[in-house]
């Protein structure tokens, strides 16, 4: 399981289960909601849709920062 705090440069893209609603999280934002120890799992079983209020029945996916090569 992936601990937020290894991760706080990326995003998490939590799609809802039931209406395929999509959710761009950024996890230095959820860090300071939810404790730094929390995984990126413990976040997708908290999430609650903001579509259709659905709890726990949705996917993830860790998306890490686009960095500028120029």
């Amino acid at each position: 399981m992936t601990k937020l705090s290894t991760i706080p440069d990326h995003t998490l893209r939590i799609t809802c289960g039931v209406c395929n609603h999509h959710s761009m999280l950024e996890v230095a934002n959820l860090i300071f909601v939810v404790d730094e120890d929390a995984t990126a799992h413990d976040v997708r079983l908290r999430y609650s849709c903001p579509k259709c209020k659905t709890k726990g029945n949705n996917t993830y996916e860790i998306i890490p920062e686009r960095r500028d090569l120029s």
